[in-house]
């Protein structure tokens, strides 16, 4: 909001200054910048000048279908497939490179730097591409998943395409990604997603699956660097068996995957530590400075929620608004459909978990309506933007599971995440006291080393609970 009230100001030659109030007693630095504008506004300009016009980026219309779609890298287990389930529906999609520190650089430099974090990395990583010279910025258009709802990522299509205009960009367009109405303008791209239903929702659950095999096997493996040898070839096969139209394989692929997991895995008991926070921090190694590879380093297996939550929780939030009068939109057919797709992604979910169960650590999948359950008893359900009510449930599946310490990965400000993280605490420690919390925010002036340095003190501490569970166990 404050962004576009200082464009509309610029934009037809007004001044304004912004006032940050908080709970700091001494206002005379507030007092300095008001007295400033007061002074300003004693100079009058002899002539008049005409307002600027808006700039935003273009549509994207049919005539930009030929144009190269790039999109923001996001993980290592699911990046991989985006390109090739946008290929099937005929759109030419390719993955940005993952981010790093000059995304960081270039996002502070053309985005609000008090945005969540993600936005700041999303935002450098567009103009990193096109200030490479890699790319014919005539010929490719941007795009970004778009959930509709009040969490900031909603709108990170405007922040790209103010970024693009700001950095001598106009000309390319920006493509929403998603399954909610959008006001995006984009007449060009309208893909169809019942083509690909069936083929995504395997893809999730099969990188669920990998993900969870991975870390498992990743501090347990007998040779150093089997294991990520071993995600990445299971990864490529997928890909391909997904570019060939026959994602039904990706179950025996899992199976096949499992075995091989098996084989570089020695038993050995490894202390464990959940990982909850937001989307994007939470499974993308730049955004969360390598937390969770840091855990693996240092022997102890992470556990990641699988990204299917994000998804399904859609089905409890549906019955939860119906059931207290939160949404009375929903039809007959609408309910039909929702039992329907509900049956189908139990069915996808459940045969890769039987699948994936060939590895003897994997743990299969909870049910959703059994995490909302848990999620009832720490916070209201209708906590539902962004991750809201899913973190909570997460931190209650970990310590009715026997971990005893989760770290949350948060971007700094962020109201599903950083707020609502915080906010259950206290809630959190009353229903489980043995569970240990680590709050860790990230913004883009984050320091790595204050970042390892609060995961040595809960990594410490696991492993002397560990050593204890261990020894009470063996007397």
């Amino acid at each position: 909001v404050v962004d576009e009230i200082g464009d509309i100001l610029r934009r037809a030659h007004k001044t304004h200054t912004v006032l940050k109030v908080d709970d700091v007693n001494n206002a005379g630095s507030l007092k300095l910048r008001i007295r400033s504008l007061i002074e300003s506004l004693k100079f009058h300009e002899a002539e008049t000048r005409a307002d600027l016009p808006f700039v935003t980026t273009p549509p994207y219309t049919q005539a930009d279908r030929g144009k190269q779609i790039l999109i923001p890298y996001f993980s290592e287990f699911f990046s991989p497939f985006v390109p090739v389930i946008f290929g099937l529906m005929g759109e030419n999609v390719k993955n940005l490179p993952p981010s790093d520190k000059r995304s960081a650089e270039l996002g502070l430099r053309y985005a609000n730097n008090e945005i969540c974090y993600p936005a700041t990395l999303v935002v450098g990583d567009c103009i990193k591409a096109v200030l490479s010279g890699e790319y014919d910025v005539n010929n490719i258009a941007f795009a970004i998943t778009q959930t509709g709802g009040q969490c900031r990522a909603t709108n990170y299509i405007a922040l790209m395409k103010k970024a693009l205009v700001a950095a001598g960009f106009p000309q390319i367009p920006v493509v929403s990604i998603s399954i909610m109405d959008t006001i995006n303008d984009q007449p060009g791209f309208q893909p169809d997603v019942k083509k690909i239903a069936k083929a995504t929702v395997r893809v999730v659950y099969f990188g669920d699956a990998l993900s969870k095999i991975y870390y498992a096997a990743a501090v347990r493996e007998k040779e150093k660097g089997e294991a990520r040898r071993l995600r990445d070839l299971y990864l490529n096969k997928a890909v391909e068996s997904v570019v060939s139209g026959h994602s039904k394989e990706l179950y025996a692929l899992l199976g096949e995957a499992a075995r091989a997991f098996d084989a570089i895995t020695e038993e050995r008991h490894a202390p464990r530590m959940g990982v909850v926070g937001e989307i994007f921090i939470k499974y993308n190694s730049y955004g969360q400075q390598h937390v969770v590879d840091w855990l693996v380093r240092n022997g102890i297996e992470p556990v990641i929620p699988p990204i299917s939550d994000f998804f399904t929780q859609y089905f409890p939030n549906a019955k939860f608004n119906s059931k207290t009068h939160l949404d009375q939109r929903r039809s007959m057919m609408g309910k039909l459909l929702s039992y329907l797709g509900e049956t189908v992604m139990r069915h996808i979910g459940r045969k890769m978990d039987r699948a994936a169960a060939a590895f003897r650590y994997y743990e299969s999948l909870e049910d959703i309506h059994e995490g909302a359950e848990k999620a009832s008893r720490i916070i209201s359900l209708a906590a539902q933007f962004g991750e809201g009510w899913l973190i909570p449930a997460e931190l209650a599946s970990f310590a009715e599971s026997g971990i005893k310490a989760a770290v949350s990965l948060q971007p700094f400000g962020c109201i599903a995440n950083h707020i609502i993280s915080k906010g259950i605490e206290k809630r959190v420690k009353d229903l489980y006291p043995d569970l240990n919390l680590l709050f860790l925010d990230f913004d883009g002036g984050v320091s790595e080393v204050n970042v390892q340095n609060r995961l040595h003190f809960i990594a410490r501490q696991v492993k002397k609970m560990d050593v204890k569970e261990e020894e009470t166990g063996a007397k």
